[in-house]
């Protein structure tokens, strides 16, 4: 009996209508967390940021469609119930709140084709009637097609004061990658070949454009990662729709604002009055106040703000950028006006969140191979956080540095100039340690145990050189440059091995195998120098991993000078990374995109403009 009145009373009015409040206020919560960090998620790699987002993705329309249902099963209607039930779909409709989790949401086929649908009416390029012509069967649009399209050309060849000013460059180069990211959508749509990789201009645009100049290492980077948010924001969020839609959806936003603003007023003035009897039997306090359209107002004026937050974002994006540029060169008293250029001007100049987090993973197998984790979060969540198997503890991520940048891409432009993108033999030849070192390229069975072979040998040479004095500062910026690939390369095949040439079952095979070595030869070995002492020691007849990176490590460390020994490492990694980034599973680099984005999928969309789709199969491959 006692449950029965219980029951009843969770059921009676007033509590029906707390339940619903509460829905509400937890809708408006869901709308400002998938608002902020929904744009902040392509930065972050943190755990608790991905999972607050999933909870919120995951739990937007169960809790919107149940709170609906409460409102249309009341027994009573009040008036503040519609007002709910448009924040509640503004939650649904936020655009960030509909974007795509992960790509295994947009198997949804429903949800495929409405999307389809949809943007068969908004994309403009679907509007054109392009004819297929026999013999080469090329796709060929009309005049009037081609008047409509705004090339790069179109923006580069425009005089307006926007575009040549001091921040021009900038704006064109927004343009740029626009264009790029366009072209790099076809390699997550499937084609393993594109058609322009085999001429000679794709090697001109990559080598004699983006890597040409004083600056051109900053400006690559900048081009790719701005390249890499739009393709981000294709598959993931809903801004594609909105920068297609000329503009309504801003429009909206903008609209809803004021609309928000003057909703809070009239339901503050509803607060205000006294109700009449018939009302405060359902109000939650019958204080002669309606405290429903108190909370009502103030939800109306987060809604405001969220709605202003939306807008500015979308304003400081680079689709925005894009939008107005484009309708900037096709309209002539756009370029010729100075008010406009510089209106124009102020907003581009808007800034948000950097496209991703600009940093590198970092891996030690020598300091993490005895880590064993609790899984604390995996059994509390009931396996939905991943387990964290044995060894697996990543460093503290570093800033990927302008060196390492700066000696990634002359490496690439030096081997560009040999003719040939060598599978990290180059680098030996030319410091003259091939006879000594190219047995730890050639001979180990694949391209997961020579990273950790030179991974374990850069980490004793790190260990042999730490209380080194006098060292220059060209060594220096070398051993910080060898020291972090290594480290992200480790990190890798660690914790993201099907971004590595090896399928990643042998890569996740060869890494446990190399802990349990690790724990049987290093027990009891506690720091760093009796670990170094112990692997240097090793009988040179095991062919163990880890002693052959001791044995490989002793090889580096009978260069006599510390300054050639940390050219030899830095070289090495280099070009190693620029061997391992060609890929042709797009996929697995679209995957890293909403979680911090990687180092590696920039190479890969870098070389991807130069016409570099593939590892080199032999010794060298040209380029």
């Amino acid at each position: 009996m006692a449950l029965v009145d219980m029951v009843h009373g969770l059921n009676s009015p007033k509590l029906r209508l707390i339940r619903i409040e509460v829905l509400v206020f937890l809708g408006v919560v869901g709308l400002f967390v998938l608002l902020i960090l929904g744009s902040y998620r392509r930065r972050s790699s943190c755990e608790a940021v991905k999972m607050t987002i999933w909870v919120a993705y995951a739990a937007s329309i169960p809790m919107v469609s149940y709170t609906l249902g409460l409102m249309q099963s009341s027994p009573y209607k009040n008036s503040l119930f519609s007002v709910w039930a448009i924040i509640l779909f503004i939650f649904l409709g936020s655009a960030d709140s509909f974007s795509a989790y992960s790509l295994l949401d947009n198997d949804d086929w429903k949800r495929f084709y409405l999307k389809q649908l949809i943007e068969s009416f908004w994309v403009g390029e679907d509007e054109q009637n392009p004819r297929v012509e026999p013999p080469e069967y090329h796709l060929r649009y009309n005049d009037d097609d081609r008047a409509k399209l705004v090339t790069v050309q179109d923006i580069w060849n425009c005089n307006g004061s926007l575009l040549s000013g001091g921040n021009g460059g900038r704006l064109k180069d927004v343009c740029l990658s626009m264009a790029l990211s366009k072209m790099l959508n076809r390699r997550f749509a499937g084609f393993q070949v594109l058609a322009e990789s085999n001429l000679h201009k794709t090697r001109d645009f990559l080598f004699g454009g983006l890597l040409h100049g004083d600056r051109c290492v900053e400006r690559a980077f900048r081009v790719i990662e701005v390249e890499l948010a739009f393709v981000h924001d294709y598959f993931y969020t809903k801004y594609f729709l909105i920068y297609s839609s000329h503009h309504l959806f801003v429009t909206l936003s903008f609209a809803m604002v004021p609309t928000c603003g003057w909703l809070a007023y009239k339901l503050f003035q509803h607060f205000l009055r006294v109700p009449d009897e018939d009302e405060l039997k359902f109000l939650v306090n019958a204080n002669h106040r309606n405290y429903d359209a108190l909370f009502t107002s103030v939800t109306a004026i987060a809604i405001a703000l969220l709605e202003g937050l939306q807008v500015y974002i979308y304003l400081a994006s680079a689709w925005s950028k894009v939008a107005m540029i484009s309708k900037y060169v096709t309209t002539d008293s756009w370029n010729s006006s100075v008010l406009f250029s510089k209106l124009i001007g102020c907003i581009t100049s808007l800034r948000y969140f950097r496209s991703w987090e600009d940093k590198l993973g970092q891996y030690t197998l020598l300091k993490s191979f005895d880590y064993k984790s609790m899984n604390i979060l995996y059994h509390a969540t009931f396996s939905l956080v991943n387990k964290t198997k044995k060894g697996r503890k990543e460093d503290k991520r570093v800033r990927l540095s302008m060196d390492v940048k700066k000696t990634v891409i002359e490496t690439l432009k030096k081997n560009r100039g040999l003719g040939q993108l060598g599978n990290c033999v180059i680098s030996l030849h030319a410091n003259e340690v091939y006879y000594q070192l190219s047995w730890s390229c050639t001979t180990l069975p694949t391209t997961t145990h020579i990273i950790m072979a030179w991974h374990i040998a850069t980490t004793l040479c790190e260990v042999e050189d730490k209380d080194q004095h006098g060292i220059d500062s060209t060594t220096t910026t070398n051993q910080h440059v060898a020291c972090s690939l290594s480290r992200y390369c480790a990190y890798l095949v660690a914790f993201a091995p099907e971004l590595l040439p090896d399928h990643s079952f042998v890569s996740e095979s060869i890494f446990d195998a190399l802990v349990e070595e690790a724990r049987e030869l290093l027990k009891g070995k506690k720091t760093m120098q009796q670990r170094k002492e112990a692997l240097r020691s090793q009988d040179h007849g095991d062919n163990r991993l880890l002693v052959v990176g001791g044995r490989l490590a002793n090889n580096l460390i009978e260069i006599e000078h510390p300054g050639d020994r940390w050219k030899v490492l830095c070289d090495f990694w280099a070009e190693m990374m620029l061997y391992i980034a060609p890929s042709n599973d797009a996929k697995a680099h679209l995957e890293t995109l909403p979680r911090g984005g990687e180092f590696i999928t920039h190479l890969w969309a870098l070389l991807a403009h130069g016409g570099i789709l593939e590892r080199p199969t032999g010794p060298a491959q040209n380029v």
